[in-house]
């Protein structure tokens, strides 16, 4: 039985075989990495790519071999990864702290002490936000139908209790500084009283990014991430009447490609950018009524397995707020440099190549790095939004992230790296090969990547994997199959909105017959929300019979299976 480590192995010897037109040396170099189990080479051999040469085989060959292992968390050791965590939380801290204490002395705005480029750039920045996120009583009137709840974990309940309605069972908690927004909502949906408990913190979890890292997230408290993604809400549809649409991430792709082409956009991308938003970042550069509802709605604070403190940062990742706070800052520093061609999405930045030495200088002094292997200012290749491309040609690599012994992951793995075969190929072969050994089933052509090992549908058809369901008309004939499907919940709340005022029906004492604030006297009692059985997906696969509907295009590589 292979086991998942050989998996990859062996996918990466029979790729690195099957690239005849790529130069033989090369490939025995990294064929070299490969026979030594070198994942240190192998996660970052595209720095053996020969930019003179400007050869896009070459290019995807490394970037191939460097998705297989790069993200790869199944290579992780814990004790390691824990401990690099622990240490770029720690230097992403000390970065903040550095930033504030040169921040500060610039507060209040009007008595900015810089050099004259700064300082135009720094109020443009401010212009900039102040005019995306307009007045900030529209927001604050609106806030009740913005609120949401998410079914990710919290800083009281873990990820097993994420549906909305099960930890929202273990009372709602908030900071002391969110606490008056809470109440004001409960008060504005006709609760009499406000059971809200105290908790300064956030939780500081360590999940997955890579073979030699954990990735930090916050997760936080159930009374304030509501309001922190109310401000979200309220963000994206403002930055989209500026052109940004953090709902799309083609725009940001095909600038790439663009750029890719005849060079006049580069890609930036920043290192930790959402643990070096500094405190005084957010305060020098949003209006006053605005930070003062962020500031409010954010925890000061963190405790967790890398102990407890006070943040320097002013959002981590985890904060419902943050996504747009660091699109908007790095927005307006585009801006005010002077681009009028700029692609902004999260950290992910396109920028004209003329304004990028001025935008770094500008971002450097805010207290952002950049992440040098993963800006492209020169050359024919850009990256943006998961899109690879050199010189016009989508090249993005096929990452392996993990995979066990699941069948549903196998036939993941399976599907993913199909394009990458040749007819007579050995990485071909080798797939056949995992098919065979783990007994996986064959399924049409279809989105789900996990439902089986595609076939085309002839194939399928022929193999009587397909099946006319019984009584269907001829003239309307219907199939199914058997697929690996996620296993579903069932009789949940719909509508995230409702997860809340359900909470707030369940748990606060309705004021029946009492007014209903803001309403001149009216009187109201809240009726807990309809129930919907729309799913909620789990993390587990089982195979059950699915209708079937003729894909548009099937890709050609499915021929080879037959």
């Amino acid at each position: 039985m292979l086991k998942p480590q050989d998996l990859v192995y062996g996918v990466c010897q029979h790729y690195i075989n099957d690239q005849h037109e790529v130069d033989e040396a090369l490939r025995a170099h990294v064929d070299g990495f490969r026979r030594a189990r070198d994942i240190q080479n192998l996660s970052s051999c595209s720095s053996l790519f020969d930019t003179a040469k400007h050869c896009i085989n070459e290019w995807r060959f490394l970037r191939q071999i460097e998705a297989f292992f790069k993200k790869n968390a199944q290579f992780a050791q814990p004790e390691i990864c824990i401990k690099a965590a622990a240490s770029k939380f720690e230097e992403s801290e000390v970065a903040c702290r550095e930033t504030n204490a040169r921040l500060r002395s610039l507060i209040p705005k009007s008595t900015t002490p810089l050099g004259y480029d700064f300082r135009v750039q720094v109020f443009a920045m401010q212009r900039y936000i102040s005019n995306v996120l307009g007045e900030f009583h529209k927001f604050a009137s609106g806030l009740p139908s913005l609120v949401r709840v998410t079914p990710g974990a919290t800083a009281q309940s873990s990820r097993r209790d994420s549906l909305p309605q099960l930890k929202m069972k273990l009372g709602l908690y908030a900071t002391a500084s969110a606490r008056s927004t809470v109440e004001a909502l409960y008060a504005y949906f006709g609760f009499s009283t406000c059971r809200v408990k105290g908790c300064e913190s956030n939780r500081i979890e360590l999940v997955p990014k890579n073979w030699k890292t954990y990735r930090t997230i916050a997760c936080e408290p159930e009374g304030n991430l509501p309001l922190q993604l109310a401000f979200d809400t309220y963000a994206k549809r403002k930055l989209k009447k500026f052109g940004i649409d953090l709902g799309d991430q083609s725009k940001n792709q095909i600038g790439a490609r663009e750029g890719s082409v005849d060079g006049t956009l580069c890609t930036v991308d920043f290192a930790s950018a959402s643990d070096t938003i500094s405190y005084q970042t957010v305060r020098l550069l949003f209006p006053d009524d605005w930070f003062a509802y962020l500031d409010g709605v954010r925890s000061s604070r963190f405790r967790g397995k890398l102990g407890t403190g006070e943040y320097e940062k002013f959002s981590s990742m985890g904060n419902g707020s943050t996504f747009c706070i660091e699109t908007l800052i790095f927005s307006a520093a585009c801006h005010a440099v002077g681009s009028k061609r700029f692609l902004v999405y999260g950290d992910d930045v396109l920028i004209e190549k003329e304004r990028y030495p001025a935008f770094l200088a500008l971002t450097a002094f805010l207290g952002f790095s950049i992440n040098v292997s993963k800006t492209f200012i020169d050359g024919p290749f850009r990256e943006s939004c998961g899109k690879d491309y050199f010189n016009g040609v989508d090249v993005t690599p096929v990452y392996i992230r993990g995979v066990d012994q699941r069948k549903a992951s196998l036939c993941h793995l399976v599907n993913s790296l199909g394009p990458l075969t040749y007819p007579e190929g050995e990485l071909l072969a080798y797939l056949k090969l995992i098919q065979q050994e783990f007994q996986l089933p064959f399924v049409p052509f279809s989105e789900n990547t996990m439902s089986g090992v595609w076939l085309k549908t002839r194939h399928c058809h022929e193999r009587g994997i397909l099946v006319q369901v019984e009584h269907s008309r001829p003239c309307n004939r219907q199939f199914e199959f058997k697929a690996f499907v996620p296993e579903t919940k069932r009789k949940v709340f719909v509508d995230s909105r409702g997860y809340y005022l359900w909470f707030l029906s369940r748990y606060a004492i309705v004021r029946f017959g009492g007014p209903w604030a803001g309403c001149g006297g009216k009187y109201y009692t809240y009726e807990p929300p309809e129930t919907s059985k729309v799913p909620i997906f789990q993390h587990r696969y089982v195979r059950k019979w699915v209708g079937w509907q003729p894909a548009e295009k099937v890709p050609d590589h499915l021929d080879w299976w037959s």
